[in-house]
This record gives structure tokens, sequence and C-alpha cells, in this order.
């Protein structure tokens, strides 16, 4: 299914931190084939998709070709969103640009999955407040929350796995 700006892409890449992330999925009995999440923003004059993703340098722009060509790579085109919520998706990543990577969020999420949830406890902030440090499914939580649409419970603790689990519920997985 092709995608369109403010659709999600959830993926597989490689390295350890990754790995890592899906062994976390895995020991939560969650999906555990991905470990990562884009926001498909447009599609520029030479037909190339491009995302805004949240990563360890921060949050940015991404050449989606090979996301789009992976065999593990989902996306919830088929997720019902009117134009305006597509527009507050994209415009609302697009502000996000640059914000730092939220590492202690991923420590926290390692250490749930090791079932040390008491011994990390962390909070998102205020309600409605833009957030100051973010991971790629709680970048794409942030957007999809601001623009009314289903996302996985949690804020700041969202996985990939929590967004490709909600997917499969809905019916809204497919291949891009």
């Amino acid at each position: 299914m092709a995608v369109t700006p403010g659709d999600l892409l959830v993926t597989r890449s490689k390295g350890t931190g990754s790995f890592l992330i899906r062994l976390g999925a895995a020991l939560r009995d969650r999906p555990n084939l991905v470990n990562h999440v884009a926001v498909v923003h447009h599609m520029d004059a030479n037909g190339v998709t491009w995302c805004i993703e949240g990563r360890p340098g921060g949050v940015g722009w991404r050449d989606a070709r090979d996301y789009l060509k992976a065999p593990y790579t989902v996306t919830n085109a088929s997720q019902p969103k009117s134009a305006e919520q597509r527009a507050t998706v994209v415009e609302g990543a697009a502000a996000l640009l640059g914000t730092p990577y939220d590492w202690a969020a991923i420590c926290q999420d390692a250490a749930g999955a090791f079932g040390l949830d008491d011994v990390w406890q962390l909070r998102w902030g205020r309600a409605g407040t833009v957030p100051g440090h973010v991971v790629c499914s709680s970048l794409a939580a942030w957007l999809y929350s601001k623009a009314e649409l289903e996302c996985p419970p949690g804020d700041r603790e969202v996985t990939p796995a929590d967004w490709l689990a909600m997917w499969i519920q809905h019916d809204w997985d497919s291949k891009p």
C-alpha cells in the first residue's frame, strides 16, 4: 500500500541497540521484528519519500527508500486520517526537527523489559507541552495525539512493538 504524509513506518535496523529493542519486545511478548518508527513527511520532485524520525542524533530527516524496500517494514497507511490530521502530523514533525534524543526513556524501556519498572520511573511532562526529548516511537505518539489519531497508550513509554501490535489489532498493518 502506498504511503502518504502523516503515515508511519515501523521497520527493522541493524546494530546492538536495535537488537536490544527487539529483545525487549520479545521479553514482553510483543511483536519483535521491528525496532524503529518513522513519520512519512513528503515526496520530493524526484519521487523520493522523506521521513522525519527520532534517532540518537536528534529528530531529523531520512530518505525512506531503504525503509520502503526492507522486508520487515510495515505501515499504517490504511488507518483512517483526515487531511487536517495529516497536516497536523507533518507540521508537528517538522517543528520538532533537532529535538534531542530521549536517552532516559530508552533506559526506562530497557528497565521495564527486564522487570525493573520500579527502579526507573519517569514522567512525560505536563499535558499539551512540547516534548523536550523524544525517541522514534514517542515522537509518533505525541504527533498522533496532537492530531487526535489513535495511538498506543503511554506517550513516552510507547515502543515500535506497541505501534505494530495496535495496527495488527485494527487490521491497519500493511506492506508499503
